[in-house]
C-alpha cells in the first residue's frame, strides 16, 4: 500500500503539466495556419428556386368565336431546393498536434463534404476510438399554381404565334381524346407522347439562385424576355385587357422569393471561447416564401411556403475538449450538410479511478519482478550449496565402479587358472 501511494505521488508530480486542449484558428481564405492542420468551412444555406411558366390558353382574334373569347391563361409553379455551400467568410483550421503530448495517445479524425464543409469530426485523447458522424442533405419541393385574369383581345393582331395556337389545340384535342374509352393502349401511349411534346412548347423553365444574407432577404426574378418572344407575336396587345388584368398577367410571369423570420443581427462568438474547441453555427429556422410577383407587395399571390434552416443566421457554438493528466475522454459530433448538429457524444472516465489503476498496475508489475528475481536467486543459491554433496556422490559412484572392475578381473584370473 505504501509503495502504491509513493508511486502515485511520483506519477502526479511527473505529469502535472500535461493537460492539453482542442483548439482552432480562424483563417482568411488562402491564408496559412500557424500550425499544420486540417481546414474546414462553415456552410451557408443557398436555395435554388425553379419556376415553370406554362401558357394554357391564348385568345385568337382570327379564330372561332370560342377562340376569340378565350382568356389569356398563364400558370406558374415553383420548386424549392436546398443547396448548402461553403461560407468563405467562415474558414477554420484545427492543428494536427492538438491534444498531443509525450504522455498521450491521441487520435484526431475528420471528413468533409465536397465543398470542404465539415462532415465528420472526432477527437479522442488517450483512446483508440474515433467519432463516426453521419450527415444527410435534405431537399424538399413545394408546388402551387396561380392563374391570371381573363380578357378578350381588342385588336385584330394575334397575341401568340401560330405554332403556339397549334400547340394549344393539340393539347386541348389530346386531353379530350385521352378521356375516351375507345383508345387502345398503343393509341393512348401515342396520344400522350404528342400532348407532352406540344406542352413542352408551351413551357418556360427558369432557375433562380437565392443566397440570403442580412442585406438580401428578398429578391424578384423575371424570365428572360427573349424566351417570352417564343410565345407572343404581339405582346403589346396584352395591354388591351385593361390595367388590372395586365398587372395580374405581369405578376404571374414574375417570381418573388422572400426569407421570413430572419434576425436583424447576428452576434459574434464569445471572446472567452476564442480559439477553443470545435466551432460551428446553429442553423436558424426560417420560411422561404415563393410568390407570383414581389412577395412584399400586397397584390402578390403566394405560390409556396417552405420551412428550412439557414446556417448563416444562426448563433455560434463552441464545443471544447480538454484532456488532463490521467483523463480519458472523447468528443464525437454529427453534422448535416446544412451545418445542423445531428448528435453529440461526450465520454470521460473517472480521473481518480484512472490514477489509482495506473499506480496499481505499475506497483503490481514491480512486485512481480521482485518475486521472480528472488525465486531465481534462491534457486541459484541452492544449486551452489548442493554442489559439494553432488561432487561427493560422484566420487562414491566412481569408487564403486573401480571396485566392480577389480572384482571382475579377479574372477577372470581364477577362471584362467583352472
Amino acid at each position: 500500500m505504501t509503495r502504491s501511494c509513493s508511486l502515485l505521488v511520483l506519477l502526479c508530480g511527473t505529469v502535472v503539466g500535461c493537460t492539453t486542449s482542442l483548439t482552432h484558428q480562424k483563417l482568411e481564405t488562402g491564408a496559412q495556419p500557424d500550425s499544420p492542420g486540417f481546414s474546414y468551412y462553415l456552410p451557408r444555406q443557398r436555395f435554388i428556386v425553379t419556376a415553370t411558366y406554362e401558357l394554357r390558353n391564348c385568345p385568337n382574334p382570327r379564330g372561332s368565336e370560342e377562340e376569340k373569347s378565350a382568356p389569356l391563361e398563364v400558370t406558374q409553379s415553383a420548386t424549392v431546393t436546398e443547396a448548402p455551400i461553403a461560407d468563405h467568410r467562415e474558414y477554420y483550421s484545427v492543428p494536427l498536434d492538438t491534444l498531443s503530448s509525450g504522455w498521450k495517445t491521441t487520435t484526431l479524425t475528420a471528413t468533409f463534404y465536397e465543398n470542404q464543409t465539415l462532415h465528420t469530426f472526432g477527437a479522442t485523447a488517450d483512446d483508440r476510438t474515433g467519432a463516426v458522424i453521419k450527415g444527410v442533405l435534405a431537399a424538399a419541393v413545394s408546388v402551387a399554381k396561380i392563374q391570371t385574369g381573363t380578357f378578350t383581345a381588342a385588336a385584330e393582331k394575334p397575341i401568340c404565334h401560330d405554332t403556339i395556337y397549334d400547340a394549344l389545340k393539340t393539347v386541348q384535342d389530346g386531353d379530350k381524346a385521352l378521356l375516351s374509352d375507345k383508345l387502345d393502349e398503343k393509341g393512348r401511349a401515342s396520344k400522350v407522347a404528342v400532348v407532352t411534346a406540344a406542352r413542352s412548347i408551351l413551357k418556360i423553365t427558369e432557375s433562380y439562385v437565392f443566397d440570403p444574407s442580412l442585406d438580401n432577404l428578398e429578391q424578384r426574378n423575371d424570365p428572360q424576355r427573349s424566351r417570352l418572344v417564343a410565345w407572343f407575336a404581339n405582346p403589346s396587345t396584352i395591354a388591351a385587357a385593361g390595367k388590372d388584368n395586365a398587372a395580374w398577367y405581369a405578376r404571374t410571369l414574375r417570381t418573388g422569393i422572400q426569407l421570413v423570420g430572419a434576425p436583424t443581427k447576428v452576434d459574434p462568438p464569445a471572446k472567452s471561447l476564442d480559439g477553443q474547441g470545435v466551432i460551428y453555427r446553429e442553423p436558424m429556422p426560417v420560411q422561404v416564401k415563393i410568390c407570383a410577383g414581389k412577395c412584399s407587395e400586397p397584390e402578390a399571390e403566394t405560390i409556396a411556403l417552405y420551412d428550412s434552416q439557414v446556417t448563416q443566421f444562426g448563433r455560434y457554438v463552441v464545443l471544447p475538449l480538454q484532456n488532463g493528466a490521467f483523463e480519458k475522454n472523447n468528443l464525437s459530433l454529427s453534422f448535416a450538410a446544412n451545418g445542423r448538429l445531428e448528435s453529440v457524444t461526450y465520454g470521460s472516465e473517472s480521473k481518480l479511478e484512472k490514477m489509482a489503476a495506473s499506480a496499481s498496475e505499475t506497483a503490481t508489475t514491480i512486485e512481480g519482478y521482485k518475486e521472480k528475481r528472488a525465486a531465481a536467486e534462491q534457486a541459484e543459491s541452492m544449486a551452489k550449496a548442493g554442489a559439494p554433496l553432488q561432487n561427493l556422490k560422484v566420487e562414491i559412484e566412481m569408487l564403486k565402479a573401480k571396485a566392480d572392475k577389480i572384482e571382475a578381473e579377479r574372477r577372470l584370473t581364477e577362471l584362467g587358472g583352472q
